[in-house]
């Protein structure tokens, strides 16, 4: 979340946290949503005494975390746990215990526990499991931004009209790792496979497109986004296009590894236009 700071500038907010967490112990409960919330004032704590009151709260509230303890009639931490492993696969989960044991851990490691912290009275023991809650989180959401951006950027590469080919940068050379649809309706003729051949050579067809295609790919292993107009050779025929190659995957020792290739079409641009 963004709030301007009043000069025109804007400060990052932590998002709030909500916390369940579970245990049979209805003071202990309560004495540990107090330190808790005390440690950091994004996170808010609800409380339920049974696992099964904790699968109606999961099933009814936006819950961030799972806190819970091992010993509780019906249902222990673990089974707990397992049971909510088929609907919440990848929600946080810390056992907050009494009762640990080699074998206990070893159960809630089998079982997918995000964290393993046996109890204690002390304050630092509640910023710890604090601080376990807020990594937890943060790792979570930020797992679940890069899949969304993965599913937005796949459906972008297969979807639009725009030929794209993804390509590893490999002794000066780009080595087509990866196409979309209006690549291989554009460049790639019926049955053939352009995986692991050099862009470069798939789709150029005379000595100075390909000394052209050289230059842009020198300019890509240097960090540079490249917007140019070129001719390149299609399915159809030789065509015009506007280039765009941008590098991604720049390491600090090795330089760019990878990049994209952007063909637009500009063939018939302008053709229909009377002149002036």
């Amino acid at each position: 979340m963004l709030l301007s700071a009043g000069n025109g500038s804007y400060c990052s907010v932590p998002e709030p946290i909500t916390v369940l967490h579970v245990d049979d112990d209805p003071d202990f409960a309560e004495l540990a949503a107090t330190f808790i919330e005390r440690q950091h004032d994004r996170l808010n704590v609800v409380r339920a005494d049974s696992a099964g009151e904790g699968r109606t709260l999961l099933a009814e509230r936006d819950i961030d975390c799972v806190v819970s303890d091992y010993d509780m009639p019906r249902l222990n931490g673990i089974e707990f746990l397992q049971a909510l492993r088929q609907r919440h696969p990848d929600l946080p989960f810390i056992l907050f215990t009494g009762k640990g044991s080699e074998e206990i851990a070893s159960e809630a490691i089998s079982a997918g526990v995000t964290d393993y912290l046996q109890k204690g009275s002390d304050a630092e023991r509640y910023e710890l499991l604090a601080n376990r809650i807020t990594n937890a989180v943060a790792q979570n959401r930020a797992e679940r931004r890069a899949v969304e951006t993965t599913q937005r950027y796949e459906t972008l590469f297969t979807h639009t009209t725009n030929a794209i080919a993804s390509v590893e940068l490999r002794d000066g050379a780009p080595i087509i790792q990866s196409v979309n649809p209006a690549f291989e309706a554009t460049f790639v003729p019926p049955d053939a496979d352009v995986v692991g051949r050099s862009l470069d050579r798939v789709i150029t067809a005379t000595d100075a497109q390909r000394e052209q295609a050289e230059r842009i790919t020198e300019r890509a292993e240097t960090g540079a986004v490249t917007t140019r107009e070129v001719t390149r050779q299609t399915v159809d025929g030789p065509r015009r296009f506007q280039l765009q190659s941008v590098p991604i995957d720049v390491d600090g020792t090795d330089g760019v590894r990878s990049a994209f290739a952007v063909y637009t079409d500009v063939t018939d641009v302008g053709r229909d236009e009377t002149p002036p």
